[in-house]
């Protein structure tokens, strides 16, 4: 029997990797061959995905629309997700990656549109903090999405009645980067978790980005009768940044590091004169957050239902922010 394409954009991304390996376990539901996309077909990941007689690692060019085309053509599933290139924004700023995100994103949708067998486009994507705020907060790496986003919701695209949008909330692995890493100060053994956000503020975590998005998405794709034309939050738990900072302790703890952790809010400014341009953009997405709270992810729904890991049958199956922190490797002073 020949099994329905899915076609993950991103496959060997954090999300991507998540939804390929769901699907590859036994307890999958739907049955799927997995056409694993990736700029990079020769690299070690790549060729060891490839060894599974279920998955076809194609390579794409995601500024080329013929490429992207091609790559998608007789997919039934296609799980798209597209990074805010680290490369770019260091190179050429916020601006440039934030463009070069959505030239990413456009060109996926009008792929999409074409494809004749398509009855299922789970979109990870961001709310539009810009629209929900009234022009307050521009966020980059969540505007780099808007216009895929509405294009995907015009009737003209023929995607509105066949996509889930997901938004996956904040990484449980993102202590481990700057400039979310908490600053050590060696005299006072302490670790200070510092945003521009107030300390009481909740706000989405996706838990483990790669497992819990994998579950969210086949959860998605087995469930078409409640999906399709909903919002879902890739939520594992709401925390706010004082009880971040003590999931924090306990890593320490663990590693008996005898450091103390604690929660510092600060101005975005002073954030921003800390790390610079990466300080902009997080700190942007924390003030937004700050105002928005548990709803910073359900904002800009265009009138679509807004449905729960419960509503799926899975909050009992996700990592939590807790698990995902403590099962991570961190440095000695991280």
């Amino acid at each position: 029997m020949t099994l329905p394409i899915l076609t993950v954009v991103g496959a060997l991304g954090n999300q991507g990797r998540g939804v390929v390996s769901a699907f590859l376990e036994d307890k999958a539901q739907l049955k799927v061959h997995i056409r694993a996309l990736t700029s990079n077909p020769s690299s070690e990941s790549a060729q060891e995905l490839a060894k599974n007689p279920n998955v076809s690692v194609v390579q794409v060019d995601l500024t080329s629309a013929e490429s992207i085309e091609s790559a998608l053509q007789g997919s039934t599933y296609i799980f798209a997700n597209t990074s805010f290139d680290p490369a770019t924004f260091i190179a050429q700023g916020a601006k440039a990656a934030e463009e070069l995100e959505n030239t990413h994103k456009l060109n996926i949708t009008r792929a999409a549109s074409k494809v004749a067998t398509l009855k299922h486009l789970v979109w990870s994507t961001l709310p539009d903090a810009k629209a929900a705020s009234g022009g307050k907060y521009h966020i980059p790496h969540f505007q780099s999405k808007v216009a895929a986003d509405e294009l995907v919701l015009d009737a003209k695209s023929g995607l509105s009645d066949k996509t889930t949008f997901l938004r996956i909330g904040v990484y449980g692995s993102n202590l481990l980067r700057v400039p979310h890493r908490p600053v050590y100060y060696p005299d006072t053994a302490t670790h200070i978790v510092q945003y521009p956000v107030g300390p009481d503020v909740k706000f989405a975590f996706i838990g483990d980005e790669v497992t819990n998005t994998g579950i969210y998405t086949r959860a998605i794709l087995e469930q078409p009768e409640k999906t399709i034309g909903r919002i879902i939050v890739g939520v594992a738990d709401y925390l706010s940044c004082t009880e971040w900072a003590a999931i924090f302790q306990k890593v320490q703890d663990k590693l008996g590091s005898g450091s103390k952790v604690s929660f510092k809010e600060c101005s975005l400014t002073e954030y921003e004169e800390k790390w610079g341009g990466i300080g902009t953009e997080i700190g942007l997405m924390m003030c937004y957050f700050n105002e928005f709270g548990e709803r910073s992810f359900t904002t800009t729904t265009w009138g679509w239902p807004v449905i729960t890991a419960g509503d799926l049958g899975i909050e009992h199956d996700l990592r939590s922010t807790e698990e995902t922190m403590l099962g991570l490797e961190w440095p000695a002073h991280n």
